[in-house]
Parts: structure tokens; C-alpha cells; sequence
């Protein structure tokens, strides 16, 4: 690997030759399907990068890509095409309207508002590894500084993106341990956020038999953890969103 590549999951601090840092354009490799197999079985084709960009370019979509709290939902991500131009995006507006101490908090708001849902694993990593490339090659290139893993920042948009971005079957609500689907709600609270978990099948229906205790708006989820008084909702500083973990 080259000083130049970043490895986006581990403890290393990233390196690069040169003190300039430039925006990178988002890789796309063109293939619409990996395999007739995997089209039978799971129905899986990709859109083409072209065609993200030209659905993006509604007015009325790119009105929510320059809110940094307007949500975004995939529900079959693939290897993310939609979520890498849409945080993409999110982050050129951020690049636009931030200074260097506001940056880092726009930059995770717009990351928490992007959510998704993929059935394979090996799709999801990639989307999840895309993303991540993302927010480090923006940070790089406003910030002029290579970005080390091991910052608040980083972690906390390490964080999101695993919450936000998850395994599962939009069809059944569940993901392959049989449990219901689960994201955070990111709620603005003064200069802090707060986090409230919901079930992605919550959403649909508010009184189903499989979800006795999600009528009302009350979610079986809180149900299934520990102390639900306490973890249905935490509050922290953005910047250290990664210790609600």
C-alpha cells in the first residue's frame, strides 16, 4: 500500500507526501452486477453512477442536500452508490458554509442524517469503507492535515456510519440474527446531540402483534435492553458521539 491510500479501519495515523490535501473524485467501477448468481438469488443490479447524479440533481433533492438535518434512506444500499454521492454532496455544501472550528460538528450532523439498510455483508462493508473514504478525503482537503484514527472525530464518524448503516432485510424488518432492525435518531440539543433508537419497522406500523410494545409510539426495542430508562435516550457532544458506544 502506498503512502498515498488511506486504510480506513484500523489505528493508524494517515500519511501522505504532500501537505496539500485536494477532494478526490469518488471511484466507481462501472460493473452493474457481480453475478448472474447473485442477480437470481437477491435481484442485486447497481445504478450507475450517472444515474445518481441525474436523480440527485432534482431541485427538490438538492434543496435536503443543503440541509444538514434532512434525512436520506437506502433501502438496499448495494455498495453504497447512492449514500457515497449523497454524503458527497452533504459535505461540499459543509466544505461551503463551515470554518475550521465548525467543520467537524456539520460535517458528523450531515453523516447522521444519512441512513441504510443492505442484505449482504460484503456489500455493506463496502458502502460502510466508501463512506468512511468520504468523510476523511473532505476532512483532508478543508482541514490540510492528514487525519488520524485515532482522533474524537474520526471515532464518532466511525460511530454513525456503523448505526446508521446497517444489515438487514427492508422486506422483514429483521437482520440475519432475527432481531428488528435498529437506528439512532439524532437530535440537536444545544451544542450537544441526542440519541434516541427506534426500530426501522416502527415506521410502518405503530400496533403489529411482532411489535406488542410499539404502539403509541412506545417501541418494543426499549423493551429488549437493559436499563431501557436509561439507554433509550443519551446525550453527549457531538464531537464525542463515539462514547455513547
Amino acid at each position: 500500500m502506498s503512502k498515498e491510500e488511506i486504510s480506513l479501519f484500523d489505528d493508524q495515523k494517515f500519511e501522505a507526501n504532500h501537505k496539500k490535501f485536494e477532494l478526490k473524485v469518488i471511484g466507481d467501477d462501472g460493473h452493474l452486477i457481480k453475478s448472474k448468481e447473485r442477480v437470481q438469488h437477491h435481484g442485486e443490479v447497481f445504478t450507475p453512477k450517472w444515474m445518481v447524479k441525474k436523480m440527485l440533481s432534482e431541485p427538490a433533492i438538492q434543496e435536503k442536500l443543503h440541509d444538514l438535518h434532512a434525512t436520506f434512506f437506502e433501502p438496499s444500499a448495494g455498495e453504497g452508490a447512492f449514500l457515497k454521492e449523497i454524503l458527497h454532496q452533504k459535505l461540499n455544501y459543509v466544505d461551503q458554509i463551515s470554518n475550521k472550528t465548525t467543520w467537524k460538528s456539520n460535517a458528523l450532523w450531515s453523516l447522521m442524517s444519512i441512513y441504510a439498510i443492505e442484505l449482504l455483508e460484503d456489500n455493506l462493508a463496502r458502502s460502510k469503507e466508501a463512506m468512511m473514504n468520504i468523510f476523511v478525503n473532505h476532512y483532508q482537503a478543508f482541514m490540510q492535515k492528514s487525519l488520524s484514527s485515532k482522533t474524537d472525530v474520526y471515532k464518532s464518524a466511525k460511530y454513525v456510519i456503523n448505526l446508521n448503516i446497517v444489515q438487514g432485510n427492508t422486506l422483514t424488518y429483521k437482520n440475519d440474527d432475527g432481531k428488528l432492525i435498529t437506528f439512532s435518531n439524532w437530535i440537536p440539543s444545544g451544542s450537544n446531540v441526542e440519541r434516541e433508537i427506534f426500530t426501522f419497522k416502527s415506521l410502518f406500523n405503530n400496533s403489529d402483534v411482532d411489535d406488542v410494545d410499539a404502539n403509541e409510539g412506545q417501541l418494543s426495542l426499549f423493551d429488549d435492553l437493559e436499563n431501557s430508562d436509561d439507554t433509550s435516550k443519551q446525550k453527549t457532544i457531538i464531537t464525542k458521539v463515539f462514547r455513547m458506544g
